[in-house]
């Protein structure tokens, strides 16, 4: 299957004005000639000067830098410059010898009289070197910044499809995390023929519905995400409503705020899972929102777990998600002391 490549018509827009722009000087500096008058002198011997000009302009961008500026054989790239400015000195006055002396002889009979015919002139050599040198240099100088600033964008793209490579895999992670114990939560229901499994159900249905079509975002509002963990909450409750002894309570402006979805779930769910594996248990949430900083306090009874390989994944992924989202932006404190389990986060919405 042959693959349609596109025309660069920045590029070669770029390159003509840029040459453009060359010529343009030239004849403005021929037209002066020394004099400070401002004329415009359109100079046969451009045909030449320029295309020469071009040619070793573009052997240094395209074989000269990519062989060894590059690779950093700096020793084999300056050798190779002087030799490329050495031809740019050398064809301008091979062209003038060969073309444009016996053009002044027929054309400019009185600048004739005055040329030198001899072709080794190293002055002249050595001036079409320097005139070409500039544009050689300024040339490689652009080519060099452009280089660099698309080293630079393309770092900022691999950055950021490795953020969101990495922010989608820690979602995908949550969710089949959370799943299964919400349908722990299920299946026990079921099996003591619950009145209440129909409810968690539904519950279960509204959370899916916000983990497939809110949660796939960047930024959810802060409400929702409450709304998210009160159904996440009811569910536990129902299960465990004669172990568990909970308080949930959240204050502040909430309206408006944004906040990445599921970050707050893992620290609750983690409540949960810790406090009533064993026995009783008891949960303390407090959500508070002071301006734009967020305050998530989270207690509960702790009772240490066997240590399976996935242990601590909910909060594993919650601080490497705040990392990637909110850096330098958060502070977390994970304490665990004389059977109680504390998480404190600040968060900068």
């Amino acid at each position: 299957m042959q693959k349609n490549r596109q025309i660069p018509y920045q590029a070669i827009t770029r390159h003509l004005l840029f040459w453009l722009a060359y010529i343009l000087y030239q004849c403005v500096n021929n037209g002066w000639e020394d004099k400070d008058v401002f004329a415009f002198k359109l100079d046969p011997q451009l045909s030449t000067s320029v295309p020469i000009c071009m040619l070793v302009t573009y052997l240094n961008l395209y074989v000269l830098m990519p062989l060894f500026y590059y690779p950093q054989k700096y020793i084999q790239y300056a050798m190779g410059m002087v030799v490329l400015i050495l031809i740019g000195g050398l064809l301008p006055r091979f062209f003038a010898y060969a073309i444009w002396v016996p053009w002044d002889k027929i054309h400019d009979p009185a600048m004739f009289k005055m040329e030198k015919t001899d072709f080794w002139i190293p002055v002249r050599i050595f001036k079409n070197a320097a005139g070409n040198a500039p544009v050689l240099f300024i040339a490689m100088l652009i080519k060099l910044m452009r280089n660099a600033y698309q080293q630079e964008k393309n770092m900022r793209e691999m950055e950021k499809e490795k953020f969101n490579a990495e922010m989608g895999l820690l979602k995908a992670q949550i969710n089949p995390h959370f799943f299964f114990n919400t349908l722990n939560t299920l299946y026990a229901l079921t099996l003591k023929g619950s009145e209440q499994a129909s409810k968690v159900v539904l519950r279960l249905s509204d959370l899916m519905h916000y983990m497939l079509y809110e949660a796939s975002e960047n930024k959810v509002l802060l409400q929702d995400e409450i709304k998210h963990l009160e159904s996440y909450i009811g569910i536990e409750q129902m299960r465990f409503a004669d172990r568990l002894e909970l308080s949930f309570q959240y204050s502040g402006d909430i309206a408006g705020k944004m906040i990445a979805p599921l970050l707050l779930l893992p620290f609750v769910e983690n409540a949960f899972k810790h406090s009533l594996a064993e026995s009783d248990g008891w949960i303390t949430i407090n959500l508070k929102v002071t301006g734009n900083r967020l305050y998530l306090k989270v207690e509960n009874s702790y009772q240490p777990l066997p240590k399976p390989d996935n242990y601590g994944l909910g909060l594993k992924n919650v601080k490497r998600r705040l990392e990637l989202t909110y850096p330098d932006h958060y502070e977390l404190v994970l304490n665990q002391n004389n059977g109680i389990f504390e998480a404190d986060l600040k968060l900068d919405l």
